[in-house]
């Protein structure tokens, strides 16, 4: 025989308060349900049943009603009806004060046209949709909407430090509006795959301001940041964070490898005739692409473009061995010594865009063989700037930066 939950509860039609145990608010009393199924509404009447308030000034107790106003509150949908609670609320007398106050009820905000319960899914349901689309479907107003939402937003999400100690952050921009240059700085707990902060623009100023509301024991905390090779980001956390590993993420080196590549390959091309210029062209992905995933047919072609060129052979070999560094070093010491040795043939191989790529893989080789310790990537990072562009492009764009931010925390911060 299976256990009856502690909580079960079962409410009996002939209950004199079965309305009330329904409505699932138990500071509120219903009196009495009126149906307008023309337009698709339901009116709960309700009233609050305590016959004493407490001021909130002294937190004195007053049992003098000074005021009634009628109030229409929104409120969750019962079935295929909209529901709205008509609420009579009540002004109290207080003596010490000598000022009226409205009694406090825990459903509604003291100025609010809908129930907590109601804004509260109306900001879940924001996560993964619009405000307009919100708006629509339960028939608002698109400002009371954005009102609700962004309210309830900032109280979750308030700018400062984060609420918890954080261990592995991860740095990235994203681009306010594509080809403008405007770059928002995104902060990123790695460890809870969300993000906690996203800060006005990526200048040093702003963001060393940010760092610096965070308490000492906050930044104690801090044992790792994944970033890529901008130089300001490198120096804010060498200061605010100096024992943390700085971990230059490895897809980034991989890209410019992969862009010494292609710009080796151009360069053979131009020295082409038409005709084996075209060839190469259409068979450019086999150089950037992983030579082990490469059907058996294109390893062929592959084999043979590189006898005929030197130089990209040259460069791909160097690309596959680093990428092979990557997957297959144990540990730090075992990659900085194949490092080095790639740093060498990088230098003998004679290819002029690689040896770009080889001066720049020196200047950040702390950042890049740290990837070695845990082999953190900014791969959460990047998926969560995905999940940033989905939200910019379902709203078309945001003009104003704090909607931006809150909308952007809303749908990363890690809430199911």
């Amino acid at each position: 025989m299976s256990s009856i939950p502690a909580d079960l509860e079962c409410i009996q039609a002939t209950d004199p308060q079965a309305l009330t145990h329904c409505l699932n608010l138990p500071e509120l009393a219903v009196t009495q349900i009126t149906f307008l199924r023309r337009i698709g509404w339901m009116l709960v009447y309700v009233h609050s049943p305590a016959r004493s308030a407490p001021c909130p000034r002294c937190g004195q107790v007053s049992t003098q009603p000074h005021q009634y106003h009628a109030r229409l509150l929104r409120d969750l949908a019962w079935a295929d009806l909209r529901c709205g609670l008509y609420l009579l609320r009540r002004r109290f007398k207080c003596a010490p004060c000598a000022r009226p106050f409205t009694e406090p009820l825990a459903a509604c905000a003291p100025y609010a046209r809908t129930t907590r319960r109601y804004a509260a899914q109306l900001l879940a349901r924001v996560r993964t949709t619009t405000v307009a689309e919100v708006a629509r479907t339960d028939r608002l107003g698109y400002k009371a909407v954005e009102g609700i939402i962004y309210r309830q937003a900032a109280a979750v999400h308030p700018p400062g430090p984060p609420a918890r100690h954080i261990k592995r952050i991860g740095m990235d921009e994203i681009a306010a509006r594509k080809g403008h240059g405007h770059y928002k700085c995104v902060l990123v707990d790695v460890d809870a795959g969300c993000t906690f902060e996203q800060l006005a623009d990526r200048d040093k100023a702003t963001v060393r301001a940010y760092f610096t509301q965070w308490a000492p024991a906050q930044r104690a905390a801090v044992e790792e940041v994944t970033v890529d090779f901008w130089a300001a980001y490198h120096d804010l956390i060498a200061a605010f964070f100096p024992q943390a590993r700085i971990v230059g993420d490895r897809f980034h080196v991989q890209q410019h490898v992969n862009a010494a590549l292609t710009a080796t390959r151009r360069a053979v091309q131009r020295q082409m005739s038409a005709a084996d210029r075209a060839w190469l062209g259409a068979r450019r992905h086999l150089l950037v692409s992983n030579e082990e995933d490469l059907p058996r047919d294109q390893q062929v072609e592959l084999e043979i473009l590189k006898a005929c060129q030197p130089a990209l052979d040259a460069a791909h070999t160097l690309k596959e061995e680093l990428r092979t560094l990557y997957t297959t070093a144990p540990d730090r010491a075992s990659a900085a010594g194949a490092l080095d040795r790639w740093l060498a043939a990088v230098a003998r191989s004679g290819v002029a865009a690689l040896e770009q790529v080889g001066a720049f893989v020196a200047r950040w080789r702390e950042p890049i063989l740290n990837y070695f310790v845990q082999r953190t990537t900014s791969g959460v990072v990047e998926g969560l700037n995905n999940k940033i562009k989905l939200v910019k492009r379902r709203a078309f764009g945001f003009r104003n930066d704090t909607h931006f931010r809150l909308r952007v925390l809303l749908a990363c911060d890690g809430t199911p």
